[in-house]
């Protein structure tokens, strides 16, 4: 099939879910994307062809492309002009041969492990055959499109676990890289300290391939990755503690596959880790910083927001700045406690979300919203409180339960690698 085939056939099922693809896609385009596949088209025939070629990418609505709006799934952004330039991912996207098919949804300023958007309505997971139940989110389109087939690769960005959670719940694969591994430049913060750019695929291999793409400098391997010798923590009763039933069966028959290939797995009890979010919650590192950012369009359009994200930005201006560098002080020494008991393991193994996704009428009222939405990033949280690179790999590919694989800081490309042999051993390609 050629790029431009792969394209139409794409927009295509798009035009034809219309209102079936949830709320997945806010914005989409054609003609454009045919043209730049029929490009590319013609290059390959001349065998001439960029890493990325014919990957159609949706692209989450913090980041600037050309020409759109980006309003990061809020209606307080719905009269800015449209950017006048791509962000800098999405331009080596393009540049690699990627085509930008569509501007996906998300929690209001990504602020939301769950995916409700009351502006442009809340994608649900195409694993539940009722379509009740949420996407997850932030990046909860962007999950939503690839599960569907609407795209191959969703370019969304995760600050406590925003694109590895709503991969989990729709059965997709989620990559969490190190900061600065990747651009954030033109994409919309809603925390410094934390954010960074990510992506979401319907396999590893894919994400690897970005991966070389965009950080050519680092050699590949030329070495097949088996599980076998290969060393992995548990932190049990931290990860555990809060799972339900289908999510502790799931992970453990996974753990089970993996110790069949040779893996080796060591239970430890580490409550530590329960503390790495509670600091930065404490601390209110996230919203002070997202204060930072909205303290005019709260003063001029707090009306706008969602209910259940402008006051919470708000609360950031009562931060004390003793509270804030105090947190900050603290996550730096669980970093580094982190990263010398992670030493002699190859990665930290848990349940992406301890639970399976609720559905949109379990989250009606603000106090079981705020209780499963803090739940929800529980233990994805933990990667990016200490810097780490983390994917997200569907334990199987009907149930919407993940399983999370946690390395270490700056080894990206060693844990897509690994993420691949843990994905061959369960059987999730397809």
């Amino acid at each position: 099939m050629s790029f431009s085939e792969h394209i139409g056939e794409q927009l295509s099922r798009m035009a034809r879910f219309g209102d079936e693809k949830g709320a997945a896609v806010i914005r989409q385009v054609s003609s454009t994307a045919l043209a730049q596949a029929q490009s590319w088209d013609g290059w390959a025939a001349s065998h001439i062809a960029a890493p990325l070629c014919g990957l159609s990418v949706g692209v989450k609505a913090c980041f600037d492309v050309q020409g759109w709006v980006t309003n990061a799934g809020s209606r307080v952004l719905q009269d800015q002009p449209p950017a006048i330039s791509d962000a800098a991912l999405v331009m080596a996207l393009k540049r690699h041969g990627a085509i930008v098919t569509a501007q996906t949804n998300m929690t209001e300023f990504a602020l939301g492990a769950l995916g409700l958007n009351p502006h442009f309505g809340t994608p649900m997971t195409p694993l539940d055959p009722s379509g009740k139940r949420i996407a997850g989110g932030s990046t909860s389109g962007g999950a939503v499109a690839v599960a569907l087939g609407l795209v191959d690769v969703a370019l969304g960005s995760d600050t406590s676990g925003s694109v590895r959670i709503p991969a989990a719940f729709c059965g997709v694969v989620g990559f969490k890289p190190s900061r600065r591994r990747y651009s954030d430049e033109g994409m919309i913060f809603l925390s410094p300290s934390f954010d960074v750019p990510g992506f979401i695929a319907r396999d590893a291999e894919t994400l690897l391939r970005i991966d070389h793409a965009l950080v050519p400098a680092e050699a590949p391997n030329t070495q097949r990755v088996d599980l076998h010798g290969r060393r992995f923590l548990i932190p049990g009763r931290f990860a555990m503690e809060h799972a339900d039933a289908a999510v502790s069966e799931c992970f453990n028959a996974a753990l089970a596959i993996l110790e069949s290939h040779g893996a080796h797995l060591v239970n430890i009890d580490w409550p530590e880790l329960a503390h790495y979010g509670e600091v930065a919650v404490d601390g209110g590192i996230i919203i002070a910083e997202a204060f930072a950012l909205h303290r005019s369009n709260l003063k001029d359009r707090a009306h706008l927001y969602d209910p259940r994200v402008g006051p919470r930005i708000a609360s950031g201006e009562h931060v004390m700045a003793s509270t804030y560098l105090d947190a900050k002080k603290a996550l730096v020494q669980y970093t580094a406690g982190y990263h010398e008991r992670l030493g002699s393991f190859d990665a930290l193994l848990m349940p992406t979300v301890p639970i399976v996704p609720p559905t949109i009428d379990e989250l009606d009222d603000d106090y079981s919203y705020y209780k499963t939405n803090r739940l929800s990033f529980r233990l994805t949280e933990v990667a990016n409180r200490i810097d780490a690179p983390s994917i997200s790999l569907p334990v199987n590919r009907v149930q919407p339960i993940g399983i999370s694989i946690t390395g270490h800081s700056g080894r990206d490309r060693e844990l897509l690698y690994l993420s691949i042999a843990i994905q061959a051993a369960l059987k999730t390609t397809i």
